[in-house]
């Protein structure tokens, strides 16, 4: 949004001015709203707390992760976006400052998930992973030349791809996409495990992980039956769970529009069948309705046991009184 279209006496009451910056609050101003991840973050009325910094004290890299994590996933929980993306910075700059950056690469996915939760922001997003490339690998990477191994399969399924989407990469971002599900592709039963990855009911995503292949091809105007494993993705099913969806494996293969009514019932048995938040993959379908909710019954009892386990208590506990700002933040999620 240029600066000319815009309102500027609001953002320049609030933008701190640095005692060396000579510019004027206005220019400042247009700076912060041209700049994605400046405008997601600028600054409060209000000051922040300040994060404490672990890495000062006597805790193990382990713990140090933990700690910090249970912290970030909280603040998230209760929607708190942008005091996440400043919390992972400044325990990114903590771990520098102790001469140990890589301790804090955990970061980034829980500030991409801030943005995913808060505006959305694609240039932002292409950022974070830019510098996470840089601490990982030690230097930026170009996405289309780059060798891809099977380790990189994750982020390439919930993070490269997904934000190319969201920039309108969409020729790389399906050619990533395809390279991911391909490397997955060599065990049984991968269909299933990335049917997500493949097709979701939905227009337009405008999160990352609402996006799947079909969205590519949708927006390059080409047939998903022209992606070379199309076949094989819904030969991969069992059979079973075409005979009780009531979509026939010939029809699929013929007919991508019946992967909606295909994924539709897939979903609304799984919302009917489970409700301890965990799940055995396809046999949560194919199993006995009387089998998989005794599991999911026993699952559950053995969550709420954890829950009330003396070292689980311990541990909130520890992080309610390492990070005091947790006490008025409740979930919202």
């Amino acid at each position: 949004m240029p600066c000319a279209e815009v309102d500027l006496r609001d953002y320049c009451r609030k933008i701190p001015i640095a005692l060396n910056d000579q510019r004027s609050k206005r220019e400042i101003a247009c700076d912060y709203i041209n700049d994605p991840v400046k405008l997601f973050i600028r600054s409060a009325t209000f000051p922040m707390p300040s994060v404490p910094d672990l890495f000062g004290a006597s805790y193990s890299r382990h713990n140090l992760e933990r700690y910090y994590s249970l912290y970030l996933i909280q603040l998230l929980r209760a929607n708190r976006t942008r005091r996440v993306v400043e919390a992972c910075r400044s325990i990114r700059r903590f771990a520098r400052n102790h001469g140990q950056p890589k301790a804090a690469i955990f970061t980034f996915p829980l500030e991409m998930d801030a943005y995913n939760r808060g505006t959305q922001n694609a240039p932002a997003m292409w950022q974070v992973l830019q510098s996470w490339d840089r601490m990982a690998l030690g230097r930026s990477i170009n996405l289309a030349t780059h060798r891809w191994s099977a380790k990189d399969a994750h982020r390439l399924l919930f993070f490269y791809a997904p934000v190319l989407y969201l920039r309108g990469h969409y020729r790389l971002g399906c050619e990533l996409l395809e390279k991911a599900i391909k490397m997955h592709s060599r065990r049984k039963g991968w269909g299933f495990e990335l049917l997500w990855h493949v097709y979701k009911p939905l227009g337009r995503p405008s999160k990352t992980y609402d996006v799947a292949l079909i969205h590519f091809y949708h927006a390059l105007r080409r047939d998903i039956r022209d992606w070379e494993l199309w076949t094989d993705f819904v030969d991969d099913f069992p059979a079973k769970l075409f005979h009780l969806s009531g979509v026939s494996r010939d029809a699929l293969r013929s007919d991508p529009a019946l992967l909606k009514p295909f994924f539709q019932w897939i979903c609304a048995e799984r919302n009917r069948r489970l409700f301890s938040g965990t799940t055995v993959g396809v046999n949560d379908l194919l199993d006995d309705a009387a089998k998989v909710k005794r599991r999911q019954a026993n699952v559950a009892k053995k969550v709420a046991k954890l829950a009330s386990d003396p070292r689980c208590v311990s541990l909130r506990e520890k992080i309610k009184s390492t990070f005091p700002e947790l006490a008025d933040v409740q979930a919202t999620a």
